[in-house]
């Protein structure tokens, strides 16, 4: 099954949405057919209480994390995927022919990088070797 996913990453913020379009060309072998269904491939999703059904042939492994939604234009495999909260998500496209896509949600949580911890420095944060301030 390694032979055939393709894998990317995406950076999201809670509340922020994103579409997501795989070309569908039905009659050029070198496009995709959308898996048919709302079940996800029988056992791939094992032990994964929050998996979504499957929509054009997307799949979103926690639907508590976020959701996808159909977009406008019923020819085309795309959906809207929402992020809701801060953790990592993972969506998978099917398609008929057994090519299979991951993109990896990859959360940002807000921060104004006030400190170390947030990705400072700013405003003069500084820490010096012993882990006091300078």
């Amino acid at each position: 099954m390694a032979d055939n996913i393709s894998a990317l990453a995406i950076y999201l913020l809670p509340g922020l949405s994103i579409k997501i379009k795989v070309p569908i060309m039905p009659r050029n072998s070198t496009g995709f057919w959308v898996m048919q269904g709302s079940a996800p491939p029988e056992g791939f999703f094992r032990d994964m209480p929050n998996v979504s059904e499957m929509k054009r042939g997307f799949v979103v492994e926690d639907e508590e994390i976020g959701e996808i939604n159909t977009s406008t234009g019923a020819a085309e495999a795309a959906v809207i995927y929402t992020h809701k909260k801060p953790a990592k998500n993972a969506i998978w496209f099917f398609s008929a022919t057994g090519e299979i896509g991951l993109i990896n949600i990859i959360t940002v949580p807000i921060h104004d990088h006030s400190s170390i911890l947030q990705g400072g420095p700013a405003f003069g944060t500084y820490f010096d070797d012993s882990g006091g301030r300078t």
